[in-house]
């Protein structure tokens, strides 16, 4: 994977265990829109979930990128868990493929763009490689 496909790569350490990691990456968006950035992946250690590691490391991952500048950032979950977040579904703004229901928007300049989202090619399944 090239050093410029994550923005952002934080772990979570427990007792001199490393338990969670996040990740943000910069994304394209068709409509020309700057400053996109994708939430993910996270992972937490299964038992080590529940604990409010997951959240507290995209908390920070998202003030991390917020503080640098960036107009945004999308996440392709459950709407449930990253809703807290304040992330939203939002009309026009899509990742071709996925149910709509599963690709969520946070601005933070509170300005949506619209179109098809694409993701840096080293998280991309074969498949989706251009």
């Amino acid at each position: 994977m090239s050093a410029q496909a994550l923005a952002i790569s934080k772990v979570a350490e427990l007792d001199g265990e490393l338990v969670g990691h996040v990740a943000i990456l910069p994304v394209a968006v068709s409509d020309g829109a700057e400053g996109w950035f994708g939430l993910g992946p996270i992972s937490v250690l299964p038992q080590f979930q529940g604990q409010d590691i997951g959240t507290a490391l995209i908390k920070s991952a998202m003030a991390d990128i917020e503080a640098q500048g960036a107009a945004g950032c999308v996440v392709l979950g459950d709407s449930g868990y990253y809703g807290r977040f304040g992330f939203s579904v939002v009309e026009g703004l899509t990742y071709p493929g996925v149910p709509a229901e599963y690709f969520q928007a946070k601005p933070f300049d509170g300005r949506f763009p619209q179109g098809d989202v694409v993701y840096h090619q080293a998280f991309l399944s074969q498949d989706r490689r251009l």
